[in-house]
């Protein structure tokens, strides 16, 4: 059972910041999994989609996207303009955006190197998490807390696109492997799900996506990818709405 540091100021605080890293470790497992069956799936994808084994390393090194990689594979590998590639994944990163404001204030005085790594490893699964328990902890117990929820599933992630990347090299050319992302996809869906405000976000971006099956472009997904990031703004602004009104 977790419990806030009630000794903070009895112990040493680089004691206390290693406890929050290590609880943050503890609670990225069942992320973990997830995210590095989809990191699998993504690394196969780069082979598939007719990358070199370098560009591949280098695209899960800089990205760090499931999403945007696999929304701009198959345009890359369709001969798409760079314009469409950069819009396409533009859109399925927008959620990064809202991370990036829902932590500025217990990021921004970190260090502006630091700070960038942390932006850049932030994790779906681990925000969700620190979300419910950063408002426990004093700043520098949070900053630890994040790093120990997202730094493992970011490891999760490039050891599992990497492992996919190594054996899409001695894997029989055309196997196709695509299953393995639908069971990715449900094994992050799952622990999502486990929040009830997931519930209307992942049934209006099911119902716009299945309704756009057919778009070009994969205009569906990417509206579907919309009204997901759209549909918990509006779901949180009228909770606070009737919340003030109290």
């Amino acid at each position: 059972m977790l419990r806030p540091v009630a000794d903070a100021g009895q112990r040493p605080a680089v004691a206390v910041r290693r406890a929050r890293f290590v609880m943050g470790a503890r609670l990225s497992v069942p992320g973990m999994v997830g995210t590095f069956v989809w990191g699998i799936i993504a690394g196969v994808a780069m082979i598939q989609a007719g990358m070199s084994v370098g560009q591949s390393v280098g695209m899960t090194l800089i990205v760090f996207s499931g999403t945007a990689q696999l929304a701009a594979l198959p345009l890359m590998a369709s001969g798409a303009s760079f314009a469409l590639i950069g819009f396409t994944t533009f859109l399925t990163s927008l959620r990064f955006m809202i991370y990036s404001a829902s932590l500025s204030r217990d990021l921004s005085r970190l260090p502006p190197g630091l700070r960038s790594f942390a932006g850049y490893m932030t994790t779906d699964s681990g925000l969700a998490v620190y979300q419910t328990l950063s408002g426990r902890e004093r700043r520098a117990q949070r900053t630890a807390l994040f790093m120990g929820l997202n730094l493992p599933v970011w490891a999760a992630w490039q050891v599992g696109s990497l492992l996919g990347i190594a054996v899409m090299a001695y894997v029989e050319p055309g196997r196709d492997l695509g299953f393995l992302g639908t069971l990715a996809v449900l094994a992050l869906i799952a622990q999502a799900m486990q929040v009830s405000l997931a519930w209307p976000v992942v049934i209006a971006a099911t119902v716009v996506a299945l309704i756009g099956v057919g778009w070009p472009h994969r205009a569906g997904m990417l509206l579907a990818v919309l009204v997901g990031v759209v549909t918990p703004l509006i779901l949180e602004a009228r909770a606070r709405s009737r919340r003030s009104a109290l």
